[in-house]
């Protein structure tokens, strides 16, 4: 019974039970900062992929403005050329200017070699259609020829080869512009970058044998047989 109370010969050491046991405390600062270390190395990963995501997102957004943008003008291009049939031709305003007629000059109210003077001068045009298209667009006349003649000759005095259609995106190379008999007209304008040649009978009132269907064509028709037929 008295064995087991006998001290070891090399006797006991108050320390032998912790000898070779890490440090209680050093191990929880190590574990703490690995902790964070792996914390805030999740938070990077977590702000570089979310920065990412909206880099993402913005060029995502960006590309479908881009894409919608580009189907409103194909579309617009292709109700266009269902209306109009028309010869399309990428547009590079400085090389007319040399080749337009002697008549696109200053005074070149008196110096077309046609019949004119009799197209316009209404309050609003007498075309069959008018009332009802100008109740539903919202208006009640065009622009006045005194407008479009001053155009023409700011154009002129400019060399300039177009004149902005009133009321429209549309430019008019008016130097292009050819009678064909008495009542119609050739003519060339700028719609979207391209360059479109048209015919416009100014007694019947249509672009291309056809009624316009906005504004902008009411304004370009008008446009182009007031410089044809109109007086200046």
């Amino acid at each position: 019974m008295t064995q087991g109370s006998r001290q070891p010969e090399g006797g006991w050491s108050s320390n032998s039970r912790g000898r070779g046991t890490p440090s209680i405390g050093g191990s929880n600062r190590g574990g703490e900062a690995n902790h964070r270390n792996r914390n805030q190395g999740a938070a990077g990963s977590r702000l570089a992929d979310r920065s990412r995501s909206a880099d993402r997102s913005r060029q995502d957004r960006l590309d479908q403005r881009r894409d919608r943008r580009d189907d409103r003008l194909d579309q617009r291009r292709d109700r266009r050329d269902d209306r109009w049939r028309s010869t399309r031709r990428r547009w590079d305003r400085w090389d007319r200017w040399y080749g337009y007629p002697g008549w696109a000059r200053p005074g070149w109210g008196a110096a077309r070699p046609w019949p004119v003077g009799w197209y316009g001068g209404w309050s609003s045009p007498r075309w069959s259609w008018w009332g009802p298209s100008a109740a539903a667009w919202g208006i009640t006349t065009l622009a006045t020829a005194a407008l479009i003649n001053a155009a023409v000759d700011n154009a002129v005095s400019r060399n300039t080869t177009y004149i902005v259609v009133p009321n429209s995106s549309y430019l008019l190379l008016y130097g292009t512009v050819r009678p064909v008999g008495s009542r119609s007209t050739t003519f060339a304008v700028v719609a979207d970058g391209d360059e479109i040649d048209l015919t416009a009978d100014c007694d019947r009132s249509t672009l291309d044998g056809l009624v316009p269907a906005s504004r902008a064509e009411a304004e370009l028709l008008n446009a182009a047989c007031q410089v044809a037929f109109g007086s200046a």
